[in-house]
C-alpha cells in the first residue's frame, strides 16, 4: 500500500510541476507580426528563422528573426497564433524531423 501512496504523490507532484512550467499567456486579440527585414544571407549553410513572439514578464515581446545553421533531417516550422475559447496564445516555432531524402530535395 505504501508503494501505491508514494506513486500517487509522485505523479501528483510531477503533474503540478509540469502544469506550472507550461503556462500560456492568453490575450483577447492576436498581435500583428512587425514588418521584418530579412538580413542578407552570408553562408549557404544557413536558413532564415522568422521572428517570434516570446513571453517575458507575463506579456509577449517580439524577437527578430535570424540566420541559423541548417539541421540535416529537420525543417523549422514557424510559430503561429492559436485561437482558444478564452482568447489567443502564441505557439512557438520548432524544428521538426523529416525524412533525409525529403530534406535533401528541399535544400539541394
Amino acid at each position: 500500500m505504501k508503494i501505491f501512496e508514494k506513486s500517487i504523490i509522485l505523479i501528483s507532484l510531477a503533474f503540478l510541476f509540469t502544469a506550472s512550467s507550461f503556462s500560456q499567456i492568453v490575450i483577447p486579440n492576436k498581435l500583428e507580426n512587425p514588418n521584418e527585414k530579412v538580413l542578407k544571407k552570408i553562408e549557404r549553410s544557413k536558413i532564415w528563422i522568422t521572428g517570434q513572439w516570446v513571453e517575458q514578464n507575463n506579456k509577449y515581446i517580439w524577437k527578430n528573426g535570424c540566420w541559423k545553421n541548417k539541421r540535416p533531417g529537420f525543417i523549422f516550422l514557424p510559430g503561429y497564433w492559436k485561437k482558444l475559447s478564452s482568447g489567443w496564445t502564441w505557439i512557438s516555432g520548432f524544428w521538426k524531423e523529416i525524412n533525409i531524402e525529403t530534406w535533401n530535395k528541399l535544400y539541394s
